[in-house]
């Protein structure tokens, strides 16, 4: 559909891993981190700057050439390794025990205590500009690498694919692969990589025309009636 609206028989795609925890967005002016917010209805969200502020892999201050006004948008996420650790914590402290990642960072970023979420060992992948004052990418991966050189942590497993076949092998391997991972993927997403073409696709309310989210199958497992007591 997208390449008879482009004119083009094929496109770049950017292939990224869909990671389940919470999406934010953070501005800087000037180089400072001003403040953070969730996504909330694609408007308006939350106010949760002091809570971004403790975790490590949010950089305060941004390094290299920066724009003097910049929104970037990314997803918290609790590493499975450490929310094991922090749940065996918890049983020795006496106390209850939280039942996932995903339930346990969005809970952890809206504490009204920002010592309480510096506690817990969250982290952050960015994955794209909301707004920037320059223009100085043309390709979504491009402006990826950018956000790097910023200080930013973007996924190392982050891929542009050159037309469809290439994505859904993307797709084939981390369905596979996706239990060697160390957070929560239910998914990927795949995006238009020319920033061009996703200005030309654009939007229709908060779903982008340029990308889509294509989930994994669920686990399965066969199970065995034991008993039937009445």
């Amino acid at each position: 559909r997208i390449t008879k609206v482009i004119g083009e028989k094929e496109i770049n795609l950017t292939c990224e891993l869909k990671y389940d925890g919470l999406a934010v967005s953070l501005f800087y002016q000037d180089g400072i981190f001003i403040r953070g917010a969730t996504r909330g209805n694609g408007t308006s969200g939350e106010n949760i700057t002091s809570n971004l502020r403790t975790i490590r892999s949010i950089p305060l201050r941004l390094r290299a050439s920066y724009p003097s006004l910049l929104e970037v948008r990314g997803e918290v996420y609790f590493p499975k390794s450490k929310f094991e650790l922090f749940n065996e914590q918890r049983v020795e402290d006496g106390l209850s025990t939280y039942s996932d990642p995903r339930n346990t960072a969005a809970g952890s970023l809206r504490q009204l205590d920002p010592s309480v979420t510096s506690s817990r060992p969250l982290d952050i992948y960015v994955y794209g500009i909301g707004w920037s004052s320059e223009e100085t990418y043309n390709k979504h991966g491009e402006s990826l690498l950018y956000l790097q050189t910023l200080g930013f942590k973007v996924n190392p497993n982050n891929e542009v694919s050159t037309g469809f076949k290439q994505a859904i092998s993307y797709y084939n391997k981390w369905v596979q692969d996706r239990k060697y991972l160390d957070y929560d993927c239910d998914g990927i997403v795949v995006k238009v990589d020319d920033l061009e073409f996703q200005n030309q696709l654009g939007a229709v309310g908060r779903e982008p025309r340029w990308a889509i989210a294509y989930k994994f199958p669920s686990t399965q497992a066969t199970t065995r009636l034991l008993e039937i007591s009445v």
